[in-house]
């Protein structure tokens, strides 16, 4: 018979120093028999924090976590340490970065500059480690076995290469996912690419396919300060947890963290549910051991990103008034990107039209005229009928409103800013002005938990 895996919870207090985090993460590793058995002399050990975007916990993991892993690991005998990372999509891309818009409006961080911001590289290499951006380091080309979803990708060799693989995530919800454990968190190894192509109705079978190529051997869940709400990025508000969690099997780490999580069935979860259904560990919480603290000592009842708590089309059709929606056979990614779509568009006093999806139903002449008519997604792109005509026609007279792609993801969050900035509805400063809200909002909240934190600029 097969033995139960375990996880491991510790809860600590607010406020953590750094010597109460490094107590906190070798009393969860401690729980499962340590490291000093898994890392031999000499080896290689690599890490994959959840470093989504050049904000502080919640957004990110703590540095602090982290470097204390690192220290583990050099202890356990690791000759080396890397810790890798890729930023999310949409901070390579998408996120203004107000350091370095003085003369004009500039988008995207690199990894490193995210490590460098938050403290992160300092910690690492004060710990004995280096750091390394996914995009800046070496890849191969790797066939998944097994793969449903995702069947050859660009990964990195020096994951592929490792002694010995631990995997950090956040505890936070996810508008597509409904949560971000450890599962989705090796989304981050992908390139730029293979991240972009994964947000669509089949994202779920995808994150497991990642985990089909290595494994972690460990995860360390940085539960100290979650995330809930419309995470992962912006849109989400800090839950004080305070807990750190340990595992072999990630879908048992994810299945028990998300019950912390306030989510009673952890098999809603797709990442989690899929990733049993393929063989990669235990989701059934009756047949996983609960070592350290207790679920019901430490659970929260999280809130969950608003499509997941009520359908997607009361967020999505007859919401704003200035909006003509018409919405043919769209997947789940392409509801979510209309209702992001719609709440840029709602801030304009005009009205436009909103076309998605396959072969929406259109009347013979739309109310708006074709500078204010959007097509979104590949799908509506390509349908024919009258909305063919309409399309032929803006391209003869040189109108771009296409948003397409599949998903339509940065075509529906950075082009439609650029849109709207040559119409004359909004100006660069007032993204300028939104992206130092948003930092001031997460660096005022975290200086808050560490006063030793130093933020570079």
């Amino acid at each position: 018979m097969n033995k139960k895996p375990k996880v491991a919870i510790v809860k600590g207090e607010f406020p953590f120093s750094t010597s109460d985090i490094d107590a906190m993460v070798g009393r969860a590793v401690g729980l499962l028999g340590g490291l000093t058995k898994r890392i031999k002399k000499g080896d290689h050990v690599v890490i994959k924090p959840n470093l989504f975007a050049p904000y502080p916990p919640p957004v990110s993991v703590d540095r602090r976590v982290i470097a204390s892993v690192v220290r583990l690991a050099r202890q356990a005998g690791a000759e080396r340490v890397t810790v890798i990372e890729g930023v999310s999509v949409g901070t390579l891309m998408k996120r203004v970065n107000p350091s370095l818009s003085a003369h004009g409006m500039v988008r995207g961080f690199s990894t490193i500059d995210v490590m460098g911001m938050l403290g992160v590289k300092k910690a690492v290499e004060e710990a004995g480690g280096e750091v390394v951006g996914v995009e800046d380091t070496k890849k191969v080309v790797v066939d998944i076995k097994g793969g449903k979803a995702l069947h050859r990708v660009n990964y990195p060799k020096a994951v592929l290469d490792a002694d010995y693989f631990i995997n950090i995530p956040a505890m936070k919800t996810h508008t597509m996912t409904m949560v971000t454990l450890s599962i989705k968190n090796l989304q981050g190894l992908l390139d730029e690419k293979g991240r972009y192509f994964s947000h669509r109705d089949d994202l779920d079978q995808h994150m497991v396919d990642i985990s089909k190529i290595r494994k972690p051997d460990l995860v360390i869940l940085d539960g100290l300060i979650g995330m809930e709400g419309m995470g992962a990025g912006e849109g989400g508000s800090p839950v004080e947890m305070g807990i750190i969690m340990a595992g072999d099997d990630p879908v048992a780490v994810d299945a028990i963290a998300s019950m912390c999580m306030g989510v009673d069935n952890p098999l809603v979860v797709g990442t989690t549910r899929i990733a049993a259904h393929d063989g990669l560990g235990i989701a059934n919480p009756f047949l996983i051991e609960v070592i350290g603290n207790t679920v019901s000592e430490v659970r929260k009842k999280f809130q969950l990103p608003i499509n997941f708590t009520q359908p997607i089309e009361s967020i999505v059709t007859g919401v704003y008034p200035n909006i003509d929606l018409y919405i043919g056979g769209a997947c789940p990614t392409c509801w979510l990107m209309t209702a992001l779509m719609e709440s840029a568009l709602a801030k304009v006093p005009q009205r436009f039209s909103l076309i998605v999806g396959v072969d929406p139903k259109v009347p013979p002449k739309i109310s708006t005229d074709l500078e204010h008519t959007f097509f979104l997604g590949e799908c509506a792109l390509s349908t024919g009928g009258d909305l063919r005509e309409i399309r032929n026609e803006m391209q003869l007279k040189g109108i771009d409103r296409f948003l397409g792609g599949c998903p339509p993801y940065e075509q529906a969050l950075v082009k439609i800013e650029e849109i709207l900035i040559q119409m004359g509805y909004l100006k660069e400063e007032d993204l300028i002005k939104k992206a130092q809200e948003h930092k001031k909002k997460f660096f005022d909240y975290y200086r808050l938990q560490d006063s030793t934190w130093e933020p570079e600029s």
